[in-house]
């Protein structure tokens, strides 16, 4: 059983994805943009997906082996620690809405080299999608 690496393919990982994914589409539904929606809906899927990997592996193997990120504060709840990303991950969509809103020019060129950063990997993967067929 491999390890997996914090802020990769552990647990909260995932969640953390899952979460913002989700945020992403209720943006996206709420400004009615259909086929947005929809890719997320195939995001949201195949992290769903991967969690359930996850959980069945942990019980095949009955352990769960990750290398965790250090941090200068630690919390022992695990209720809470979800609640709290929740929170965060809402408060980065909203401030970075809101932010979008305000932008001066350089905030919008960072924005936009943000989104082509994202299309230049997507297209990276389906480009090495291609070769393997």
């Amino acid at each position: 059983m491999k390890k997996r690496v914090t802020n990769i393919d552990t647990l909260s990982a995932l969640l953390d994805r899952l979460v913002t994914e989700n945020i992403k589409r209720f943006f996206f539904d709420k400004d009615g943009l259909t086929e947005k929606v929809q890719h997320q809906d195939l995001v949201i899927a195949e992290i769903k997906s991967r969690l359930v990997e996850l959980f069945l592996e942990v019980y095949d193997n009955g352990k769960y082996e990750y290398i965790s990120e250090n941090r200068t504060f630690t919390a022992s709840n695990i209720v809470e620690n979800i609640q709290d990303l929740i929170t965060n991950d809402i408060h980065i969509g909203e401030s970075d809405r809101a932010r979008l809103n305000i932008a001066m020019l350089e905030e919008k060129r960072l924005r936009k080299s943000n989104e082509g950063r994202a299309q230049n990997k997507n297209n990276i993967d389906n480009d090495f999608y291609e070769l393997t067929k």
